[in-house]
Order: C-alpha cells, then sequence, then structure tokens
C-alpha cells in the first residue's frame, strides 16, 4: 500500500476514535445530570391533592402517583432521598432526575422540607420550583421530572 492510503486510514481511525470518547463523555454526563424537561412535555398538577375531611394528618408512605413507576412507593423515614443513585430511599426511572436529586426530611409529624439537590431539571412543589427548601406537607405535589409524588396517609 502506498503511504498516502495508510496515512488516510489512520486519520480516519483517529476520527472515529474521538467520536467514540466524545460519544461516551456525552453518555456520562447524561447520566450525572440528566437531561432538561421541555416545559411543554409536562402534565398539569393534578386537581385532587388527597385532602380528606375527617382523617389523621400524619403521613404513612411517600407515593408516585404518575409516571414510569406510578403506584409504588416507600414508608416515611426522616429523610427520603430522591434520584436515580441506587443508595436513593425512592430509586427514579426518570431520565429527567439527576443521581442525587432532591432530599425530603421531615421537621414534625405533619411537615416536611424539600430541597433540591443541584439538580438539572429542578424539583417543584405544587407548581413552585423549589430554589431553597419548600414546605410539603401531605397531599402537596412534587415534581421531579416527569414524576409526580406525594406523601400520603
Amino acid at each position: 500500500m502506498s503511504d498516502l492510503i495508510v496515512t488516510a486510514i489512520k486519520i480516519v481511525f483517529l476520527a472515529l476514535l474521538w467520536l467514540f470518547i466524545l460519544f461516551v463523555a456525552n453518555v456520562v454526563r447524561t447520566d450525572l445530570f440528566g437531561r432538561r424537561v421541555p416545559a411543554s412535555s409536562l402534565s398539569a398538577i393534578p386537581a385532587d391533592r388527597g385532602r380528606g375531611q375527617g382523617r389523621s394528618r400524619l403521613p404513612t408512605r411517600f407515593a408516585i402517583t404518575s409516571g414510569p413507576q406510578q403506584g409504588t412507593s416507600v414508608p416515611v423515614e426522616p429523610v427520603i432521598n430522591l434520584g436515580r443513585a441506587a443508595d436513593s430511599t425512592l430509586l427514579l426511572d426518570d431520565d429527567y432526575a439527576s443521581a442525587r436529586h432532591a432530599r425530603l426530611v421531615q421537621q414534625d409529624p405533619t411537615t416536611w422540607l424539600l430541597s433540591d439537590l443541584g439538580s438539572t431539571n429542578g424539583t417543584y412543589v405544587n407548581g413552585k420550583r423549589a430554589t431553597e427548601p419548600l414546605q410539603v406537607t401531605v397531599g402537596d405535589v412534587v415534581r421531579i421530572g416527569k414524576t409526580l409524588m406525594r406523601l400520603e396517609i
């Protein structure tokens, strides 16, 4: 083979190698920080917020009410970690959630504080973005990506 063909093959190989490296770096970045959720793809917050009369106001579980894992719930604990990481209390299977997305911390038996942990897409309580810790009570809707959750009795 001529030197010109060998040089062209080397250049093509290096270009393909760099494309592969950039592809892997993009996958790792997306996995760590999540994807941005377009506002047009979000569903409205459900009108039923789970507030009934004559019922105890002490939550017993934190449940996913809408999204890919609808029906999944965890019993309430003093701290509930939300995200895609394996050590999360409630493991979210949502492309728009970060590995460690948010934390729900119990203040008293009926009140919790939700803190966003620097996620890409943010965390919302009743449609309001959690830029600082927000109070969450029974029936308040928490949204991470396309997943809606709430404290339930």
